[in-house]
C-alpha cells in the first residue's frame, strides 16, 4: 500500500475520533468584552463630566461594531441578547470599568475627576476618546 493510500484512513479516523470543538460562551470572548469596557469607560465619563459629551455617531458605530465582531464570532443575535442581561457579566464589566478609571486617576465619588481623564483619552485619540468629546 503506498503512502498515499495510507494518508486518506488517516485523516478519515482523525476526523472521526477529534469531536467538535464546542463554541466558547461570548463571556469568555476578551475582544468583545474589552470594547465593551470602552464603551462602557466612556459612557462613565459622559455621564459624570458635565464638560464632556458623547460623539453620538461614532457611539453608534462603535457598539455597532461589537455586534458585527459578535456575529462574526458565531455568536447568534439572541445569544448577544442573553449575555446583555446576565448579573454577573453586568457586574464584572463595572468593576472593569471602574478599575479602568480608579488606575487612572478617577475619585468616582466627585465627577469633577471624570473630567480630566476624559480630556486625556480625547487629546490621546484613544478609542475612547474617540467616542466623546469637549465642550470646552
Amino acid at each position: 500500500m503506498s503512502h498515499k493510500n495510507l494518508l486518506i484512513p488517516a485523516l478519515i479516523a482523525g476526523s472521526i475520533a477529534t469531536p467538535l470543538a464546542a463554541k466558547p460562551e461570548i463571556k469568555d470572548n476578551p475582544e468583545i468584552f474589552s470594547r465593551l469596557v470602552t464603551t462602557a469607560v466612556a459612557n462613565e465619563i459622559r455621564e459624570k463630566c458635565s464638560t464632556i459629551e458623547a460623539r453620538k455617531w461614532n457611539a453608534t458605530m462603535y457598539v455597532l461594531g461589537i455586534l458585527r465582531y459578535a456575529k462574526s464570532q458565531g455568536f447568534t443575535q439572541a445569544e448577544i441578547e442573553a449575555y446583555r442581561d446576565i448579573k454577573t457579566e453586568q457586574d464584572r464589566l463595572r468593576a472593569a470599568t471602574y478599575a479602568y478609571l480608579d488606575e487612572n486617576g478617577v475619585d468616582r465619588s466627585k465627577p469633577e475627576t471624570h473630567c480630566p481623564l476624559g480630556e486625556k483619552e480625547i487629546a490621546s485619540g484613544s478609542q475612547v476618546g474617540k467616542l466623546i468629546k469637549s465642550l470646552k
